[in-house]
């Protein structure tokens, strides 16, 4: 009984070694899925026992592919043989699925180096064996930035008190000339800590946030995920989203991002701003396609987006040389005074 025993394992052999190394663009004949099976398991097989076993695999369903070929035998009849057999990864990314993933972290501002080349090894380990190799040179080519090693625990009690609606407590830090981070500190020098009902995490521009809301002020405030330390699950209720004045309905993330494009705060209004045609790539890069167009005279538009107004005042002021805010008039008198002062600086 225990000779037979390896030869009952020959079927499970065979599905590992196609399994492990074949694929749409790597496919073996049945003689070389003896060399495998013999080089990974030590079990040497004939040709019948092959056969006879991918025929049972076939019969099993698992995804296997083959070619049909027309050959003359020994006695000189037509036979039909099965060969280039391959394992179809069903279930395998699609190798620009794959470099799309990659980037993303490659190119986001809030993940340490050591994390970053961690998360890229593991995605490229996604792919087939020319996949794995292609990627591995992108593994050094992550940025130097400062290093929050408690981020993935962050993210991770974030995400269980948003589940279970709790409260959750933390520190605030920003970053120093030392380049490391130093928490925000309240009137009495002593460190601030923070009570919030978190409810979404975004990642936006690559970086990450939280939104939630806070006793101190109204509506939803935003927080750097990356900037977040000492988080702890409070054992208070987090205050519901449908409380919040705006958000009865609760929060929708399409809406919310248009409206806060770089997640500044502020109250959500209707603004008009003029500009030249050749800026609609920046508008529907920071507004999407909710905005309102008007083609007016001279190559010019006249867009209405409703945005938070400090977003909006940043965005302007950062397009100064070819946006003119038209309302509201308090937005427009301090991006004026905004402009004035930066031009007093430079005379």
């Amino acid at each position: 009984m225990a000779g037979k025993e390896p030869k009952k394992l020959a079927i499970i052999y065979i599905l590992k070694v196609l399994e492990k190394h074949s694929d749409h663009a790597h496919r073996f004949s049945q003689q070389q899925l003896i060399g495998l099976v013999h080089e990974e398991y030590g079990m040497l097989l004939d040709r019948k026992t092959i056969k006879h076993n991918l025929s049972k695999l076939l019969e099993a369903g698992f995804p296997l592919e083959y070619e049909e070929r027309t050959r003359t035998n020994v006695r000189g009849d037509k036979e039909i043989i099965l060969t280039n057999w391959y394992y179809r990864h069903e279930h395998k990314w699609d190798d620009s699925e794959l470099q799309v993933m990659i980037d993303s972290l490659l190119f986001s501002n809030y993940l340490p180096p050591k994390q970053c080349r961690d998360l890229v090894k593991k995605i490229a380990e996604l792919g087939d064996g020319d996949t794995r190799k292609r990627l591995a040179g992108t593994y050094n080519t992550v940025h130097q930035r400062p290093v929050n090693r408690s981020l993935f625990y962050t993210i991770y009690i974030l995400s269980e008190a948003i589940f279970d609606k709790k409260q959750v407590g933390f520190r605030y830090s920003d970053y120093d000339t030392d380049f490391k981070l130093h928490p925000r500190l309240n009137d009495d020098d002593t460190e601030r800590r923070y009570t919030i009902s978190p409810y979404k995490l975004v990642s936006l521009n690559g970086r990450y946030y939280l939104l939630g809301s806070c006793a101190e002020h109204e509506g939803i405030s935003h927080f750097r995920v990356d900037r977040i330390t000492d988080i702890d699950i409070l054992k208070t209720a987090a205050r519901s989203v449908r409380s919040v004045k705006g958000y009865e309905n609760g929060i929708d993330l399409g809406v919310y991002i248009s409206e806060h494009p770089n997640m500044w705060g502020g109250e959500v209004s209707k603004c008009t701003f003029r500009c030249r045609r050749y800026m609609m790539n920046d508008i529907v890069d920071w507004f999407g396609s909710s905005a309102n167009i008007r083609v007016i005279e001279n190559d010019m538009i006249e867009v209405r987006v409703r945005v938070s107004e400090d977003s909006m005042y940043h965005w302007a002021v950062q397009y100064a040389d070819c946006v003119e805010v038209l309302s509201p008039g308090s937005l427009r008198a301090k991006v004026a005074d905004t402009l004035r002062e930066a031009a007093e600086r430079y005379k």
